[in-house]
This record gives structure tokens, C-alpha cells and sequence, in this order.
């Protein structure tokens, strides 16, 4: 994944954490994933579960049309500043390979900048 794609982003620990000092809040998120014999819509295996914050489930999967489940659900607006967390978590974790990472990324990115283009007037 390019530099530009996501900010840096490092794994520290607690104690770590905690030595930052009074300039800097603390957050703790939780990702919950199991492995899920499931298929989606009775033909896609699904592998994974994942919750973000036990409220949001992330589709690890992308259809044959390589937009829909992850690229699909990157493009979505209500995930805003938690995509580069997700991005981060997926890759440190190894949940999913950097490339794929990279091309949901790409077709998300394409995806928004579609429909930009379609709410901008056309110039005469």
C-alpha cells in the first residue's frame, strides 16, 4: 500500500500508551474476529467475522464485479477516519493480504470519486 494511502500508524503497548503524557487522549477499540464457515447469500464464503467496536461487521470478502463486500463497504461514508484504523488492523493482523488490501482500497477510492463526478454540474 502506498505511503499516501494510509497515515502512519505503529502498534504500541500499554505502558507505552501511558508514558505519552497529558498531551495526548487515549482510545481503545476492540476487534473481534472468528472464523465463519458461512456463505453470504448461500455461494460466497465468508471465511471471517469481524465487529469493529462490536457494532459494525466488516465483509472480508470481494464479489467477482470487484466492488462489492470490502471495497464495497470502504467506500461507504459512515466509515470515515475509522478506515485507515480498520486498514491498519487488517495488515498488522494478517486478516487480509496487503494486495487485496490495496485493490479494495483502489476500486473504493474509484467508487467515491464516480459519484463526485455525478453530483458536480457539468460545465458548459
Amino acid at each position: 500500500m502506498s505511503a499516501a494511502a494510509l497515515p502512519e500508524l505503529k502498534q504500541i503497548s500499554r505502558v507505552e500508551a501511558m508514558r505519552l503524557g497529558p498531551g495526548w487522549s487515549h482510545s481503545c477499540h476492540a476487534m473481534l474476529y472468528a472464523a465463519n464457515p458461512g456463505q453470504l447469500f448461500g455461494r460466497i464464503p465468508m471465511r471471517f467475522s469481524v465487529l469493529v467496536l462490536g457494532l459494525v461487521r466488516v465483509p472480508l470478502y470481494t464479489q467477482k464485479d470487484r466492488m462489492g463486500g470490502f471495497p464495497n463497504f470502504l467506500s461507504n461514508a459512515f466509515v470515515s477516519t475509522a478506515k485507515c484504523q480498520l486498514l491498519f488492523a487488517l495488515k498488522v493482523l494478517n486478516m487480509m493480504p496487503e494486495e487485496k488490501l490495496a485493490e479494495a482500497l483502489a476500486a473504493a477510492t474509484e467508487k467515491q470519486k464516480k459519484a463526485l463526478e455525478k453530483l458536480q454540474p457539468a460545465s458548459s
